[in-house]
């Protein structure tokens, strides 16, 4: 760097200097302000509160002196109604007792004369009550029987229905069964014709291959040449590269004592181990999951195939889509179960604190690496030069 950069550099963090400082300073005078503003609000409040609290203490000594004088005031009210009542009980009281007298000599003749009437309503009840049980009897009989007509006759239309609701069900039973033996026999009609179809269109082929055999025996005898050439030199290239690149000495890994399975390294403490294991094993469950599922895909597009259901019609049509996508499912099955067994590994390596180191030169893994690809066994940099997988 020359001189005048080197200027142009101070100045630049002169300038910066100082911007910060007014920042500071300008933040300091605001914080200053704010605190005074706070302090002022603060005692205005206060101030308030101290009015108000006076307003209360006057209002509730008004307010007791309003209760003090309407309770005398109640008081007077009810000693004057107390005696007024009283001279209107005695009065009262008086006229009370001579109406109660005339009302019992009215109520003595009265009585006998009801005590007549009843007794002769009550016998007249009897006779009535009598007549009403022989009528409620009868009329219980009756019900009764004709419930049990009722009853009778519908368990006779109950069998009835369930014998028309059988004899449906046989016809139905042997409508669906002739109907499934006629898509049988279409479908064996169906996959007759396209076997006939299939091996016409095989014998194209097989005259097509033949023609392509010959031109391609004619290429493959180049390509070979050409292979054996390449081969020559990459095997010349792969001597210098092994031999540039031996395998290194493994470093001892520092272990602690085994935890639930898990043994602890000097590079890798029990925490991470343990959040590791969690998630190899989620990523083994849903593996396995994965690995089911593209299994029944697979096996349903060959029970498709076999019921008929894919159109053969054109070279190269649904049949052989069907057929890709059955083997893409399968490699990708077999590609699932290949990283539940690299998990499995793993797992084990973690019991005999070898988990996270790699296996062709012993040092550790990164985190960030092992976080992304928790079963991998190799560094970046050895997969980059060829050396991981060995």
């Amino acid at each position: 760097m020359n001189a005048a950069a080197r200027r142009k550099a101070a100045q630049k963090k002169k300038a910066i200097a100082q911007k910060k400082a007014a920042a500071k300073r300008a933040a300091a005078k605001k914080q200053a302000l704010a605190k005074k503003a706070a302090l002022k609000k603060q005692a205005l409040a206060k101030k308030v509160a101290l009015q108000k609290q006076a307003a209360a203490k006057r209002r509730k000594i008004e307010e007791v002196r309003r209760r003090k004088a309407k309770r005398a005031a109640e008081d007077k009210r009810r000693k004057m109604k107390k005696i007024q009542d009283e001279k209107r009980r005695k009065a009262k009281k008086a006229k009370d007792e001579q109406r109660r007298k005339a009302a019992k000599k009215k109520a003595e003749a009265g009585r006998r004369a009801a005590q007549r009437k009843a007794e002769a309503l009550r016998r007249k009840q009897a006779q009535q009550r009598k007549a009403d049980d022989r009528k409620r009897k009868q009329a219980r009989l009756a019900a009764e029987r004709d419930r049990k007509q009722a009853r009778i006759a519908a368990e006779r239309e109950r069998k009835r229905i369930l014998k028309l609701k059988l004899a449906e069900k046989r016809r139905r039973d042997l409508e669906r069964q002739v109907a499934a033996e006629e898509r049988k026999r279409e479908q064996a009609r169906k996959r007759a014709a396209i076997d006939n179809e299939r091996r016409e269109k095989q014998r194209e082929r097989d005259k097509i291959t033949k023609a392509k055999d010959a031109e391609r025996q004619v290429r493959e005898a180049e390509r070979a040449r050409i292979r054996t050439l390449r081969d020559e030199e990459e095997a010349r290239i792969r001597a210098q590269q092994e031999k540039a690149m031996a395998k290194p000495v493994k470093p001892p890994i520092i272990k602690s004592e085994p935890v639930d399975g898990i043994t602890a390294t000097a590079e890798f403490d029990l925490a991470f181990l343990r959040a590791q294991k969690a998630l190899l094993l989620s990523k083994r469950i849903e593996l396995v999951g994965q690995a089911k599922r593209l299994v029944q895909e697979a096996a349903e597009i060959v029970a498709n195939q076999e019921m008929g259901d894919v159109d053969f019609g054109e070279e190269g049509g649904e049949g052989d889509t069907m057929v890709v996508e059955r083997e893409r499912d399968l490699i990708l099955s077999d590609q699932a179960l290949a990283e539940v067994d690299a998990i499995d590994t793993a797992l084990e390596r973690m019991k005999i604190g070898e988990y996270g180191y790699s296996l062709y030169s012993g040092l550790p893994i990164p985190r960030e690496r092992l976080e992304a690809l928790p079963w991998t066994t190799e560094l970046v940099t050895e997969r980059a030069g060829g050396l991981g997988s060995r």
